[in-house]
């Protein structure tokens, strides 16, 4: 791996600091906050905050009743977190070297400034997420100065940013902005502290930050100057007067305590989340990093969530897709289950929107949540492969089903989670109906499911089989809170249990949809390696009218619920659809990891597995310079714990299942089950699991009940 420096630290030097994708793998946040790397060019954007957003017109040639006419456009601010630094009267030029811990997720820059030695140590503080500590470090008596400095807002100057040069369009770059929607802007410099102040036109955020010199000292020959950078937004004047608190807060406090108190919340994360692979650092420091990425991702307030490349960098305008309750929040409802409940208290704060979506659409009852979003409102200008993906009122339901199976906190049902499971659950209900062609069965008509190159079908396996066991889960518990009456919970049960799920006769597996082993096979043969992937090359229609999949569809429903298969055709599905997947999407492997592994195929799950984890690391997919994948991420971990593992829950029994990885003989991880710790060693097909911590929680393995 080209940037290991050891199973806990992440490194470049030399040339490799200058790789394209340098300033999203070493970037640094708390949830609020994110700061990229090193690396970038002048004055470009690397800050982000999370929640903050402008919110731009879509412009469509020929609309109609429906279409999103607004996005969210999420944006760099202003750079409070880089104090000025003159060497013998020059600014330093680029970092020669950058290292990141990921046992404290403190960045280390140091920089070519001769006999100065002149470091940068950073951090953005997990305990107050308004607050990123600058530590700049020189050899004392070298001609250095530093003082705190502001930057102004990317594209807050007299002229637009200029348009890069992309060669090949790619619609998952966010778009540059014609004019600057940043005004009002206020700046305030004085000796020690430099402050900020700027309004996005439409949303009406105002973004205040500052940077304040809060401690200079001499120890062991260098100089040590300490700062303190702050940043507030909301849609108040208060931001100045705030920002004034926060920095005189963090003055007082002092860069070591604070920097104490994020050594201290990353002990905790890593003691409820650590896995360890003896013998093999490099695969150690891959899922270390996906875990650290995504804790630094989150938001955990439960007023944001997680960016399809969280704060990393502006790939997909910094919007909330299904990503981030069907591969992220798994993870943190194993590792971190506070985190995970402010992820769905997110989604439950966007009900009324998600209601608003549904009119929109049409439904005069239910909600329908938004393919992607930040603000709440459906932000997708293309509906056949964004809003007609209604499985993400599933993926959500199954969110929360699994967010209660580990944690067996029920109090978020009754702080929204109830109606906001029997709301989306009333969509299916809405659109699908009994076909008495079909003997009554319950079919699903004109949707998309996760494979966005077979788009507007009827009857997706993967959209189906979800939207069933999301009418049970509402149907139990929307009945318990009185949310619907006997009546509805049975029209729900019904449509659930004659769910129809395509079958295909010649090939002994469920179809992906009715038409997809119709549609004539994509010409892998004759189709280039350049002309991957297919949607930067190919119009839709093309796509579409071929049997092709971006990514894990039917494959993604067996990676889920392997329960519903049995093992031979686990493997035939897996067989079929690998045939037809090109993975265009860095969903996809992790999905195929795990169905692999509940196929029982661990050389083919240990492959798929790998891609997933150096996804980013090794910019497999050469856009990693958009910033960090988080779905790759949490799937690398997913994988692990729930594919080569086995991890899931039955009843109140947490269950493992461990799977023969070849290469892979012996590895340890931690999961929280029901407010216990609970620590797993696998070797080979054999688990041993001890529990620590909380109440006595029930756990089998291979079938047998353990004493943990």
């Amino acid at each position: 791996m080209r940037f290991a420096r050891d199973a806990w630290r992440l490194a470049a030097d030399g040339d490799s600091v200058r790789s394209d994708h340098v300033p999203a793998l070493f970037s640094i946040g708390n949830g609020f906050i994110g700061i990229r790397g090193p690396g970038e060019a002048a004055e470009a954007p690397k800050v982000y905050l999370n929640g903050v957003y402008e919110r731009v017109p879509i412009a469509y040639h020929e609309a109609a009743h429906g279409y999103a006419r607004e996005s969210d456009l999420r944006l760099a601010v202003a750079d409070a977190t880089r104090p000025a630094i003159l060497a013998g009267g020059v600014p330093v030029g680029a970092a020669a070297s950058v290292e990141l811990d990921l046992a404290r997720c403190v960045r280390t820059e140091r920089f070519p400034a001769g006999a100065a030695g002149i470091a940068i140590e950073q951090f953005v503080s997990m305990a107050d997420t308004a607050l990123v500590l600058t530590r700049v470090s020189f050899a004392d008596g070298a001609d250095v100065t530093v003082s705190p400095m502001v930057s102004r807002s990317p594209g807050s100057g007299d002229r637009a940013a200029d348009v890069p040069n992309q060669g090949v369009y790619d619609p998952r770059v966010a778009p540059v902005m014609a004019t600057s929607p940043w005004v009002d802007p206020q700046a305030h410099d004085k000796p020690g502290i430099a402050t900020r102040s700027d309004r996005l036109r439409t949303s009406g955020f105002v973004v205040a930050c500052g940077m304040r010199e809060i401690g200079r000292r001499t120890v062991d020959g260098r100089v040590q100057v300490d700062f303190a950078s702050g940043y507030r937004a909301a849609t108040d004047d208060q931001g100045m007067d705030a920002l004034t608190g926060i920095l005189g807060a963090a003055a007082k406090r002092g860069y070591d305590a604070l920097l104490a108190d994020q050594m201290a919340w990353f002990a905790d994360f890593w003691a409820a989340s650590n896995v360890a692979m003896p013998g093999q650092p490099n695969a150690e420091l891959a899922i270390r990093f996906a875990l650290a990425e995504l804790a630094m991702a989150v938001g955990r307030d439960g007023k944001t969530s997680i960016g399809a490349k969280g704060q990393t960098g502006e790939g997909y305008e910094g919007h909330v897709f299904w990503d981030a309750d069907l591969y992220v929040m798994p993870v943190f409802a194993f590792t971190y289950p506070a985190i995970a409940r402010a992820m769905l208290e997110w989604r439950i704060s966007k009900l009324a929107a998600a209601r608003d979506n549904a009119r929109a659409m049409g439904h005069e009852q239910g909600a329908l949540y938004p393919w992607r979003t930040i603000g709440g409102h459906e932000c997708s200008s293309y509906f056949p492969a964004g809003s007609a993906q209604y499985h993400i009122n599933a993926d959500i339901a199954y969110a929360l089903e699994t967010y209660l199976a580990a944690t067996g906190d029920r109090s978020l049902l009754d702080a929204g989670g109830a109606a906001m499971l029997v709301e989306t659950a009333r969509i299916w209900l809405d659109i699908g109906f009994h076909d008495a062609a079909r003997g009554g069965a319950f079919v699903i008509n004109r949707v998309t499911g996760p494979d966005e190159y077979s788009a507007i079908v009827d009857n997706n396996l993967y959209t189906n089989m979800m939207a069933a066991r999301h009418l049970r889960f509402a149907a139990r518990h929307g009945l318990a809170a009185s949310l619907i009456d006997h009546a509805e919970a049975a029209r729900m049960m019904r449509a659930a249990d004659e769910m129809f799920l395509p079958f295909d006769d010649e090939r002994q597996v469920y179809a992906q949809d009715d038409a997809f082993f119709r549609l004539d096979p994509w010409p892998f043969d004759t189709t280039p390696p350049q002309a991957y992937p297919l949607l930067l090359h190919f119009h839709p229609l093309a796509i579409y009218r071929r049997r092709v999949s971006k990514q894990a569809d039917a494959v993604l429903a067996l990676a889920l619920m392997p329960e519903a298969f049995d093992p031979a055709m686990r493997r035939r599905m897996l067989d079929t659809y690998e045939a037809t997947t090109v993975h265009d999407s860095t969903l996809s492997a992790s999905a195929f990891a795990t169905a692999a592994a509940h196929a029982g195929d661990g050389a083919r799950a240990a492959h798929y597995w790998r891609v997933a984890a150096l996804t980013d690391l090794n910019d497999l997919f050469g856009n990693a310079d958009h910033g960090l994948h988080m779905a790759a991420l949490a799937g690398s971990w997913t994988t692990l714990a729930m594919g080569f593992a086995g991890m899931h829950v039955e009843g109140d029994t947490l269950c493992f299942d461990p799977v023969e990885i070849p290469g892979l003989s012996d590895y340890r991880f931690t999961v929280t089950f029901r407010g216990a710790r609970v620590d797993v060693a696998v070797s080979g097909r054999t688990a041993n699991v001890s529990v620590g911590g909380g109440r006595p929680v029930a756990v089998r393995v291979a079938g047998e009940e353990v004493t943990a």
